[in-house]
């Protein structure tokens, strides 16, 4: 009967696993490298004009995995240096790791469109009166503190904070109804942190900058507000912190979800064939199943101790706090 039942268990969780990569689109592939020996169809056009609060990101080659970042030690501060967490070799497929046992593999992205900003609450609420669809809303205690959406209007103090207290579903759901998806992880990381010769640390260069989003802190209660906001702050508030191309938040304020499911190995991601040098074209990972990849930390999140830790991987159903989203969008540069 024990062996009975751990058969059971290995298969049920089995089918939350990599078996479930299919049933949505691919994202576009890459335009093809110069070098490259494999053809690669082009990426698909735009077929309506793009909003102004979007921005084109071109493609490009860069690492995708858990970071590995050296620890930031603030001066006259000092705080505990992190465990690195040890690479798991030889992953069983029916269990998830979080995809820590990854080891950096090359890829290449391909161009597309990207929201400047995360997905604000005062959108949150048109999509909101538009649908009919539920509220940010979660039956436990600590969500009754100004968390729970008691209408679909929110405060107006908080109107142009990130929206928080969405699942990963309810992202989905959300850009299907503006016209958009959510970003493959390839993808935000190509955003965030650049590709080729222009990749960063930070999504503002190199070096760390306390004054360049909105962060919290490793030691309780972890909200931290010598950044200005204990919790979210308005999208856009910290300028420092922009990327080269113009899009805010993409560290802080909140984690943000990725299309894609989190894998503990690279075979089982989808892709558009191999770049000159074995790079994986344009890799996705379609769930749902056990987690998803997010990105980016959030205000409760402390970036000093583990520079890499905002690689991360959620349960899809949770809605958290600290959670919330932007949109991207196929396309050619016009």
């Amino acid at each position: 009967m024990r062996l009975l039942g751990l058969i059971v268990v290995a298969v049920g969780c089995a089918e939350d696993a990599p078996a479930n990569l299919a049933g949505r689109q691919a994202p576009p592939p890459p335009p093809q490298p110069a070098a490259a020996s494999v053809p690669v169809p082009a990426p698909a056009a735009v077929s309506a004009s793009v909003p102004g609060d979007m921005v084109y990101i071109e493609g490009g080659t860069l690492e995708l995995g858990p970071r590995r970042v050296a620890p930031v030690v603030m001066p006259a501060e000092g705080g505990p240096r992190p465990t690195i967490l040890t690479e798991v070799t030889h992953p069983a497929v029916w269990n998830s790791h979080g995809g820590r046992g990854l080891r950096p593999h090359k890829i290449i992205a391909g161009g597309f469109y990207m929201d400047r900003t995360e997905v604000t609450r005062d959108a949150y609420s048109r999509f909101l009166h538009a649908t009919g669809y539920r509220l940010p809303h979660v039956a436990e205690p600590w969500a009754e503190d100004g968390w729970n959406w008691t209408s679909v209007d929110p405060p107006p103090e908080l109107a142009t904070h990130p929206v928080v207290l969405v699942s990963w579903y309810d992202a989905e759901v959300y850009c299907a109804w503006a016209g958009k998806r959510l970003p493959t992880e390839a993808e935000w990381a190509s955003a965030a942190l650049g590709v080729g010769t222009a990749t960063r640390t930070y999504p503002w260069g190199e070096v760390y900058d306390d004054a360049a989003f909105n962060h919290g802190r490793v030691e309780a209660p972890n909200f931290d507000d010598t950044d200005g906001y204990a919790r979210t702050a308005p999208v856009g508030s910290f300028p420092a912190g922009r990327t080269p191309t113009g899009l805010d938040d993409m560290f802080g304020n909140v984690w943000e979800y990725t299309a894609d499911l989190r894998v503990d190995a690279w075979d089982l991601m989808r892709h558009h064939g191999h770049g000159p040098q074995a790079e994986l074209m344009s890799p996705f990972a379609p769930g749902p199943g056990l987690r998803v990849a997010v990105r980016g930390g959030s205000f409760y999140f402390d970036l000093r101790p583990n520079p890499g830790g905002e690689w991360a991987a959620f349960v899809p159903e949770v809605r958290r706090k600290s959670a919330g989203f932007r949109c991207a969008r196929d396309g050619d540069r016009r």
